[in-house]
């Protein structure tokens, strides 16, 4: 950031817009102030580029066109498959393929058959054969001997500077080879650049063949590694499924099992479901017996006859039941009759309870035979069980052997269609492996160019015009970051849009007189513009950005010539370094006494500032100063206010109502520009006018300006000052 930033002009702090502004509009002003300097630097650089093209001789650029079919493309361990097994965009694959051709294995390879070739073109005189396709073909021989293991031994010197030198061959390729692809088109453009034609249309087909080679070899041992894979992996299937069949037949002589036929239901499901019926029969029939028996237990317990249903009544039974039923009957009618004591009744009651007896004893029979029956029933549902739960341990254990059987058979069965697909996949791989398929063909090889590529004079011109430009603006920039002073009176002008009242020289010890007598006539050049400006001129400020600018010697040299013009001049020195003792007292200097005139002398009067910085004490705020000033106005015809640096002290603000001009010292080729312009704005703010600025210090010898500057023409005609001398 400019370090005066706080002396412009505005109400406060300026922008960053307005920062930036501001230093664009310093730049393109230095670049525009050395236009010259810029379109020099651009000619100049153009016409060395154009000379050098001119005397380089013309290059050429042969072309290969290399196009890719992603339409059919191998399984990765060569089964044959259609469409690619890996999802990649197509423009990936371009590119990396251009990525592969542009690598440095294949510019080494390159290098390496051009070698060769050059070798073999030497050593033999055979025809050798022509065509891309013979090229490929060797390329291909050269590859698969390539791979084959090298014979264990060291590498001499001879070897490892032959492949320095290969390598240094392969970079030189490298940098004027040419790869671009159309990811659209799937294309691969390859193109070389050489000053022979010839060697440019074989070294661009050498690359493509070399790539293509290396995508064949790559092919076929891929094909090749697919090929004994494949052959591995018959062989153990084959094993595998040898080793399974022998568990299988293992299995059924050991077992005995044989499975059955499966039409609509097993076997020896149904036999089970019969089983079941049996015993769900027998147990129907066990209880229906239970059931009866219990009935028929119940009856006789209460002294009853069971009923024909729950027993097998015989004749005998059925007759005895038909006589007691009769005998009861008479008995109730003789009852009726004879009353119960009569010894019919009791005859008749007798004959019924022997009858009752016998009746009991044939029914005990009928039991017996019941309890067998039901004895029979649990007999047979006991059977029934026993058959249930053997058919169905039997079914058990043999669907136990069914699926391991089965298991067996099915992984027999999955080794035999591995083995069928191994078996296809190995066929097509053989088959691949004579084919040798490659998704790149060489569409447009590479033929001899006849019309040169380059250089164009048109674009070098153009660049080298470019280059120079970008390089003069380049050093302008260096030289005014470098250089911040004020070199010309036309720079300071330009750029401060203030006059230059004068050019002041420095006059160092022991220099000519002629440089002196330039000094006054300088000073004197800028008092007559002063005064001719501003009439009547009384106060005015001398000025100075910065310490040391020679503001001092300015003031007193503009004073006596104002004294050599009949003007009183009265000097207020306001440095605050300066002791009132030392001006009363200190002699003049041996060139001020070579220089001065004692009437003009006479004319000056001089009045220096007391106070310092640590007293605080500023004489220029107190009423007395002011009246000092108006006093002065009346007895003198100028008074000339040397003040302080305007950066470092405010004595310039104090000074503003007094002043009616200013005079700015500025140093050459030694204040900053931005101190400069600092100060300027500060003055004007304050509401001062600045007369004019004074290049002060300026060195003669090394000044450059235009011929209308006054420097130049101090410097050139320094010899009409000698003459008058």
């Amino acid at each position: 950031m400019d370090p005066f930033h706080e002396a412009e002009p505005s109400g406060g702090r300026p922008s960053l817009t307005a920062h930036y502004e501001a230093v664009t509009g310093h730049t393109l002003g230095v670049l525009w102030r050395r236009r010259l300097l810029i379109a020099s630097c651009a000619v100049v650089s153009a016409l060395g580029v154009g000379a050098a093209s001119l005397a380089m001789p013309p290059s050429y650029v042969a072309e290969v066109l290399l196009q890719f079919d992603f339409g059919q493309t191998q399984d990765v361990r060569g089964a044959g498959k259609s469409g690619p097994q890996i999802a990649l965009e197509p423009a990936s694959v371009v590119e990396s393929e251009a990525r592969i051709i542009r690598s440095f294995a294949i510019a080494q390879a390159v290098a390496g058959r051009l070698e060769a070739e050059a070798e073999a073109s030497h050593a033999s005189q055979e025809p050798a054969a022509t065509g891309w396709v013979a090229s490929l073909r060797h390329a291909l021989s050269s590859r698969v001997q390539a791979a084959l293991p090298a014979l264990p031994g060291t590498r001499t010197e001879d070897e490892t500077q032959h492949e320095t030198a290969r390598d240094a061959m392969a970079q030189g390729l490298m940098r004027a080879l040419t790869v671009g692809n159309d990811a659209k088109a799937y294309l691969i453009s390859i193109g070389f650049r050489d000053r022979d034609p010839r060697r440019a249309a074989e070294i661009a087909n050498t690359f493509a063949t070399e790539y293509l080679a290396r995508k064949m070899q790559a092919a076929s041992l891929a094909t090749e590694r697919a090929s004994r894979w494949y052959a591995e992996q018959i062989q153990v299937s084959r094993g595998e499924l040898t080793r399974l069949e022998g568990e299988i037949d293992a299995f059924r002589k050991r077992t005995g099992f044989v499975e059955s036929a499966r039409e609509g239901v097993d076997l020896r499901e149904q036999q089970l479901r019969d089983a079941l019926t049996d015993l769900s029969n027998a147990s129907a029939k066990r209880l229906a017996e239970e059931a009866r028996l219990r009935r028929a237990q119940d009856v006789l317990r209460f002294g009853g006859v069971p009923s024909a249903v729950d027993t097998a009544i015989s004749p005998v039974i059925q007759q005895m039941l038909a006589d007691d039923s009769k005998l009861r009957q008479e008995l109730e009618q003789l009852t009726a009759v004879s009353g119960d004591n009569h010894p019919s009744v009791l005859r008749l009651k007798a004959s019924i309870a022997a009858l009752q007896q016998r009746l009991q004893a044939r029914m005990a029979e009928v039991l017996k035979v019941v309890e067998v029956d039901l004895g029979a029933a649990r007999g047979l549902e006991s059977a029934a069980e026993t058959r249930v739960t053997t058919l169905r341990r039997s079914l058990i254990e043999s669907k136990a052997l069914e699926a391991k059987l089965r298991a067996l058979q099915a992984e027999a069965t999955t080794t035999r269609d591995r083995l069928r697909v191994l078996d296809e996949g190995y066929q097509t791989a053989n088959a691949l492996s004579e084919l040798k398929p490659v998704m790149a063909q060489m569409l447009a090889p590479a033929k001899v160019p006849t019309l040169p590529s380059g250089p164009s004079l048109g674009l070098v011109l153009g660049l080298g015009l470019f280059a120079g430009a970008g390089a003069g603006s380049a050093l302008a920039l260096a030289l005014d970051r470098r250089d911040r002073g004020y070199r010309s009176q036309g720079e300071m002008e330009s750029e401060t849009g203030l006059p230059c009242l004068a050019l002041l020289p420095s006059r160092p010890a022991g220099e000519r007189p002629d440089h002196d007598l330039v000094f006054r006539e300088a000073v004197r050049a800028a008092v007559a513009e002063l005064v001719a400006v501003r009439e009547p001129l009384k106060v005015v400020l001398v000025t100075s950005a910065m310490p040391g600018e020679g503001k001092s010697v300015v003031a007193r040299s503009v004073a006596r010539s104002l004294a050599a013009m009949g003007r009183r001049v009265l000097i207020l020195d306001g440095s605050p370094r300066r002791a009132a003792i030392e001006d009363r007292h200190a002699p003049r200097s041996d060139r001020e006494a070579e220089t001065g005139d004692d009437e003009a002398d006479s004319r000056i009067s001089t009045i220096r500032r007391v106070s310092g910085l640590k007293d605080g004490h500023d004489i220029y705020a107190e009423p007395t100063f002011g009246t000092l000033v108006r006093e002065a106005r009346e007895r003198y015809d100028v008074i000339l206010v040397e003040v302080p640096p305007v950066l470092l002290l405010g004595d310039v603000a104090l000074l503003r109502q007094h002043a009616d001009a200013v005079v700015h010292v500025v140093a050459w080729h030694g204040t900053q520009k931005a101190a400069v312009t600092a100060s300027l704005a500060y003055m004007r703010r304050l509401g001062l006018t600045v007369a004019g600025l004074v290049l002060n210090k300026v060195d003669l010898e090394r000044h450059h300006g235009r011929a209308s500057d006054r420097g130049t023409l101090y410097r050139d005609f320094s010899h009409y000052y000698r003459n008058s001398a």
